[in-house]
């Protein structure tokens, strides 16, 4: 009877929710190669808001040495940014800016350091669909389908 309640005991353990929960997933690690864009994107986006803030990537994508990101720029603390109180409170309240403010930037790898070639902060319009084409990156660094041949 005893071997039976142990029995018992064991099978009511390992079917408790507890026991059958999945590990909850680990938080997934950036590699060194895609935050060094964002590492040399943030102080520059620092100085032209104006205030201390740290940027939470959304898209970063690394093609043969370059790199297009897009990021939305926070307070340190994660939390949103007031842009009246930031020294593009001009253009937010003429209306002059994505009120979701977001920053898009391409950069270039060289040796081993990022270059920051083009940047713009909560742009109302596309502005970086030229920017592969005229920096001679590849077209799919910004997710732009490259020209038909003539």
């Amino acid at each position: 009877m005893r071997a039976l309640l142990v029995g018992l005991f064991g099978i009511l353990i390992g079917c408790s929710p507890a026991a059958n929960a999945p590990e909850p997933p680990a938080p997934a690690a950036q590699s060194a190669t895609a935050q060094s864009p964002v590492d040399a994107l943030e102080p520059v986006i620092e100085a032209e808001v104006g205030i201390p803030l740290a940027l939470r990537a959304t898209t970063i994508n690394v093609v043969e040495g370059w790199a297009y990101v897009e990021a939305q720029p926070k307070n340190p603390d994660g939390s949103d940014i007031d842009w009246a109180t930031t020294s593009l409170a001009s253009r937010y309240e003429n209306g002059a800016m994505d009120t979701g403010g977001s920053v898009h930037a391409l950069l270039r790898n060289d040796n081993g350091s990022w270059t920051l070639l083009e940047h713009v902060i909560a742009p109302t319009d596309v502005a970086w669909l030229d920017w592969a084409a005229r920096h001679g990156a590849p077209a799919s660094i910004v997710d732009v389908p490259a020209a038909p041949a003539p």
